[in-house]
């Protein structure tokens, strides 16, 4: 009986034995895992090799698995750290509202650009030009006017003939004395009496120009060279104006009456044209030509009568104003 006894207790021990390896080979294959945080808790299981090791493994590695969270926590405020930084520099991009400062910059600089400066010409090409331009756009657009031309015919001196009043009134008739006025209409600009000039520096002595103190105006004064016997066509004086009589229309005239003339000669002095031209548009404003003529006839006869020498002044001024384009 006690030999069966202790048969039966090293079988009991076997088995328990048997029972504890079985357990501890099933521990150590839960333990083995994939994860490094699971190597490092079997390892700390198979050095303890008790139960209670077992128990403080697993709550260290429950301690390890809650503490996990923790770093997500982190992870998630970083981003929150960020986010103002990101407003930051949206703010400090918005000063981009520096367009505002250029459009000023932009308005003063067309404001300078549109202020012109005004100045009379001064060379006398460039005077010359100056009136001449504003003729020729007169020529083109041949505007309205009012004309005034007046002739004073003085110091006639011819013996006997002056005391003939046919001949005294052929003679003035024929060399343009008197007094005449005229309108002309809009389009109706012939070009007879007012010409566009063609003025060269050569036929001008002097030239001068001034502008109005409201910078409105300029006014252009020409003297032109004094001539002998000036001819329409072919002269300085007709080539600003045709308003005179030359020789051969004082002697055709003075034919017609019944006297001959033996030899004609006309003179030109202080011949001067005085212009006011607008400096928006270049156009004519007033305009006045003034002269004086010297005319010496000799061996002159009328009927019976007859005289070897006479002469005569004549002064012609001519005004055109109130212009209509």
């Amino acid at each position: 009986m006690k030999l069966l006894k202790k048969i039966t207790a090293v079988f009991t021990a076997a088995a328990m034995l048997l029972i504890f390896a079985s357990c501890g080979k099933e521990k150590e294959e839960t333990t083995t895992s994939p994860t490094s945080a699971e190597v490092t808790t079997a390892a700390e299981t198979s050095a303890a090799e008790t139960t209670e090791a077992d128990t403080t493994a697993e709550t260290t590695a429950a301690e390890e698995t809650t503490s996990e969270p923790t770093t997500a926590e982190e992870t998630t405020a970083e981003p929150t750290t960020k986010a103002p930084e990101t407003t930051t520099q949206k703010a400090t991009s918005a000063p981009t509202t520096v367009k505002p400062t250029s459009k000023p910059a932009t308005t003063v600089k067309k404001a300078t650009t549109t202020q012109k400066t005004v100045s009379a010409p001064t060379s006398k090409a460039d005077i010359l030009k100056l009136y001449n331009d504003a003729t020729a756009k007169a020529a083109k657009a041949k505007p309205g006017y009012s004309k005034t031309r007046s002739t004073v015919l003085s110091n006639l001196e011819m013996g006997a003939l002056s005391k003939l009043d046919v001949v005294r009134t052929a003679i003035g008739d024929f060399l343009g004395e008197g007094t005449s006025s005229e309108k002309v209409s809009k389009g109706k600009f012939d070009g007879k009496s007012l010409v566009k000039s063609s003025l060269t520096a050569s036929d001008v002595t002097s030239a001068d120009c001034t502008l109005s103190s409201d910078k409105k105006y300029y006014t252009v004064t020409l003297t032109i060279k004094n001539e002998t016997n000036p001819i329409k066509g072919k002269s300085s004086l007709s080539k600003f104006t045709n308003d005179f009589k030359d020789n051969n229309e004082i002697k055709a005239g003075l034919d017609e009456a019944g006297a001959s003339v033996g030899t004609l000669n006309i003179n030109t002095r202080d011949v001067k044209i005085v212009a006011k031209i607008s400096v928006d548009g270049n156009r004519l404003v007033s305009l006045t030509h003034s002269f004086k003529m010297k005319a010496d006839l000799k061996k002159v006869k009328y009927t019976i009568v007859s005289v070897n020498e006479a002469s005569a002044l004549l002064e012609t001024k001519v005004t055109y104003s109130d212009f209509k384009y």
